[in-house]
Parts: structure tokens; sequence; C-alpha cells
């Protein structure tokens, strides 16, 4: 069995949008317009096993803060191996772009192993109002109940780099 972790291609589009709208609630399950949307607006990465895709994740950087507000991974045992991959992918990148932290935006639909992932990824749960101001105002625009967030830096920056 291998496991590959990869940019998402357009080609992937259908199989996306099968995986999140078998893990999302009526309300919030997405179509191949707006998988499409996330495809060229943010950073998109799948996990493939065995030829099959077992997890996507999605994520983009403003203000040196890297949001990730796509996560799904099926079937659920795929949660520790799959996840953690796409998880450290992103990390990466965010970390070469300088990023301070990594906010995970959870739905409150979101299974129990994505939540237990995440605090053994070193993510604490965080309400909007404990956060830093400029991290408020880019999260504004994104929808979730619950937030995850990870230190990539030790401080914030507070001058230009």
């Amino acid at each position: 069995m291998s496991e590959e972790i990869r940019r998402a291609k357009l080609q992937d589009i259908g199989g996306i949008a099968r995986m999140a709208r078998e893990s999302s609630p009526v309300e919030g399950q997405p179509d191949e317009n707006e998988v499409t949307e996330w495809l060229l607006s943010k950073g998109m990465w799948v996990a493939i096993r065995d030829d099959a895709l077992v997890g996507v994740a999605a994520w983009q950087a403003e203000n040196l803060l890297a949001v990730t507000d796509v996560l799904h991974v099926a079937p659920a045992e795929q949660w520790s191996e799959a996840g953690s991959r796409l998880l450290e992918t992103i990390e990466g990148e965010a970390q070469t772009l300088m990023c301070e932290a990594n906010v995970v935006l959870l739905p409150a639909s979101a299974p129990e192993a994505a939540r237990a992932l995440l605090q053994q990824q070193g993510y604490e749960p965080k309400t909007r109002e404990e956060l830093h101001r400029i991290w408020r105002e880019v999260l504004s625009d994104f929808e979730a109940t619950e937030v995850m967030v990870k230190r990539l830096r030790d401080r914030m920056v507070m001058v230009p780099l």
C-alpha cells in the first residue's frame, strides 16, 4: 500500500466533490463548481492511496496566517496517516511563506477523528475572540464553528520581513 500527497489536478474535481459531499451535512455539500473554485483560488492537496482518493485539504495565506478551510479524509481510519500528511504538507508550505500559524476551520459536523488528529498534531481550540486582531480580520470572511490553531513561529512578526 502506497500513499502519495500531491497537488490536486482538474481530473480530481469529481472525486473531491464526492468525498466532500459524503463527509459534509446536506447544507454544506459542495458541487463540482465550488470544488473547481477551491482548486483555482487555494493551495489544494490530495492524498492518494492505492490509486484511490482518501483525503483532500485546501488552504490559503493572508497577512502571514495560513487558513485551512477544507479538510476531508475518508474512510475514517485514514485520518491518522492521510490527515497527518496533508497537514504536514500545508504547514511546510506555510512556513516557507513565513506564516505565523495555521488555522484549521472545522464545521460543527467535522468527525471526532479530525479533532483528535489536530490536537495530536499540536493544534489548540480557540475562540475567535482569543485570536490577534489581524487574525480575526483574516478569518472574518470564513464560516466555521470551530477554530483550531497551531503556531508555526515563536513570535508574531511586527515589522515587515
